[in-house]
């Protein structure tokens, strides 16, 4: 399971980060989370009306992920994946 908070690098540790800043991406989105989750092969599920319990509040929404990986690495591809993205589109629209 993948909650955007796992790999937003404004969030702290005690807020639900789970991998190091370096690795992190500024708010990720549902979708862009589930598109990296799916160019990795994955099978990602998205599941929109879902709440991060400590901030149950906000429907940030998760997307469940079918991986052998250990968790951390799995997140730290995804992030990797969506920084490439981000990276992309800031060049093609300069």
């Amino acid at each position: 399971m993948v909650w955007p908070v796992y790999i937003n690098s404004i969030k702290t540790r005690k807020e639900g980060r789970k991998i190091a800043k370096e690795y992190c991406v500024k708010n990720p989105e549902l979708n862009e989370i589930a598109k990296a989750a799916s160019r990795l092969k994955f099978n990602p599920q998205k599941e929109d009306d879902k709440s991060y319990p400590s901030s149950w509040w906000e429907y940030s929404g998760r997307v469940i992920i079918e991986t052998d990986l250990k968790k951390n690495d799995a997140l730290k591809k995804i992030s990797s994946l969506i920084k490439k993205s981000k990276a992309n589109t800031k060049n093609k629209t300069k």
